[in-house]
């Protein structure tokens, strides 16, 4: 945010909040609330910084340190120096006609945004981060200092002969209180007036004489705060703020949208994350699980070498290391090794032992391995649906109130004959989140009529039409998880997810449709398929 805007909100600010007394102090995580009169004066110094007045706080928790300025009024707002540095001044009440001074001070200067108390001698009593450059170094204590600024008001300079392509850099290195975005205007004005110092005063007039706040929006996202429509920005869309507080106001839906995107990007990463983590991991046992013909040559070498043994066990005599015995299949003798710690008959069970064992290891990764495929297929399929997500909404199923940690819903999934991939709700709950979380509004939904059931989602790729196949079995699929399994042919119902509503205030999984068609069709059709591959579903 650069110093012109700060200083429109001063006034604002000001004008607002004088005389005003400060009641609760809330913190979160990036996040400090001042309850000041019925209004919260609401600052965030993340990206972006934010400062404004607000109905509601944006902090949640008190913050003790700062506690001490409860029943403080607020004497004056201003703007100490020519930089994005505000000041409150504050005067508390004591017993004995007495009263105490304080001044909060927010740096508003992007990612080295801070928040200090000073007492009335203006030492840190308070500092929300440490200041460690090497020019200001600053902690508790310290008498405070403004940041350093080597720049100039415009009247005292010489730019000599500009043109508006050079002077925007040069304006924004050497003027105090002008942005890059503010140069880039004056620039946009001097082409219009021939003339910097013109084009500066007509800026600042401008600036002056603005009662409305301008937020500027580029590719759907909040960009710039300005003072006044600048026409350096025309080919954007803007909103413009003409109410009581408009700059307060501009800058509290710009922190709201920017903040939610911020928010929303993130938590899509790190559900994105632990599915890609997932997926790895699903990956490497794959690897390792893969070599079945490896485990059926280890379990026939332990079958066989029983066997063997079995049919010639007269031959080993206790605390023998090896016996060599002929395979009459073969004609050929084999040296079969042994544990001479055991009797002739342990040593025979030891090796069916081991058949076994091998034999339940190879049966495991034959199971596991259409487990891992179907898992993976679960999960790349959620991590493509993720990324296609454009709200918080739709990724709140992945985090439950209350908690940061992700959870990752289950669901059934089959591939078709035709290649196409059907997801298969098992509850209430899946059911939902498949329907209207994670399907696409082209996919297909199919869902057995008038009979309790599984929500089915068709995956399809936007503006491809399905085979009149992949109909038919995706409706046996919603057939064959219903009420109705046994009841031979079973009416389904079919619509784009797009037709999907639910209605406020009823139960989960709960869904009204329209546009949808009707095929009959028998759970048989797909009860093969069923048998198969539904074991492998689940977590």
């Amino acid at each position: 945010m650069d110093y012109l805007y700060i200083e429109k909100l001063k006034e604002e600010l000001h004008s607002h909040l004088s005389k005003e007394r400060i009641g609760e102090v809330l913190k979160g995580e990036k996040e400090f609330s001042f309850r000041v009169g019925r209004s919260y004066l609401n600052f965030h110094w993340g990206n972006p910084n934010t400062l404004f007045i607000g109905r509601f706080p944006i902090g949640r928790q008190e913050f003790s340190p700062l506690m001490k300025l409860k029943g403080a009024f607020i004497k004056s707002i201003s703007l100490p120096v020519k930089d994005r540095v505000l000041e409150v001044e504050l005067v508390k009440p004591l017993l004995g006609n007495r009263f105490s001074r304080f001044f909060l001070v927010f740096e508003l200067t992007g990612k080295n945004a801070n928040l200090f108390l000073l007492n009335e001698e203006k030492k840190i009593t308070f500092i929300l981060r440490s200041v460690e450059s090497s020019v200001r170094p600053l902690s508790p204590g310290d008498r405070y200092l403004f940041p350093p600024s080597d720049k100039k008001p415009f009247e005292e300079l010489h730019f000599g002969k500009v043109t508006p392509e050079g002077v925007e850099k040069r304006l924004y290195k050497f003027v105090a209180g002008i942005s890059p975005l503010n140069a880039k205007e004056i620039a946009y004005l001097m082409k219009e007036l021939g003339s910097l110092e013109e084009a500066y005063k007509r800026f600042v007039e401008l600036h002056k004489n603005s009662q409305t706040a301008c937020l500027y929006y580029q590719n759907g996202k909040p960009k710039f705060l300005t003072t006044f429509p600048y026409r350096s920005l025309s080919l954007l869309e803007f909103k413009e703020f003409s109410d009581s507080l408009p700059f307060s106001s501009a800058w509290e839906e710009f922190y709201r949208k920017a903040v939610e995107e911020i928010r929303f990007s993130t938590l899509k990463e790190r559900i994105v994350s632990r599915i890609e983590k997932k997926i790895e991991a699903l990956k490497r046992e794959l690897k390792e699980l893969s070599d079945l013909e490896k485990l059926r040559e280890e379990a026939e070498k332990w079958k066989r070498r029983g066997e063997l043994l079995k049919y010639n066990l007269h031959l080993v005599k206790p605390g023998q290391k090896e016996v060599k015995v002929k395979d009459f299949s073969t004609s050929r003798e084999e040296i079969i090794p042994l544990d001479p710690s055991l009797s002739p008959k342990e040593n025979l069970n030891r090796f069916f032992k081991k058949y076994r064992k091998a034999l339940k290891r190879l049966e495991f990764a034959e199971n596991r391995l259409e487990e891992i495929e179907r898992e993976l297929e679960r999960a790349e399929f959620l991590r493509e649906t993720i990324n296609s997500k454009e709200k918080a909404e739709d990724l709140e199923v992945f985090t439950p109130k209350g908690t940061r940690e992700i959870t990752i819903p289950d669901f059934l999934t089959f591939t078709l004959p035709s290649g196409r991939k059907i997801f298969v709700g098992r509850n209430a709950s899946e059911n939902e989140f498949l329907s209207l979380k994670l399907a696409n509004p082209w996919d297909l939904w199919f869902h057995a009529k008038e009979v309790p059931g599984s929500h089915v989602i068709l995956r399809l790729g936007k503006g491809e039409e399905p085979l009149e196949e992949d109909i038919l079995l995706s409706a046996a699929a919603a057939a064959y998880f219903s009420r109705g399994r046994e009841s031979g042919k079973i009416k389904v119902d079919y619509t784009r997810v797009r037709n999907l509503k639910k209605p406020p205030k009823t139960p989960k999984g709960f869904v009204i449709y329209s546009g949808e068609r009707t095929v009959s069709v028998s759970p048989e059709l797909f009860k093969e398929k069923v048998e198969r591959e539904a074991p492998r579903g689940g977590k």
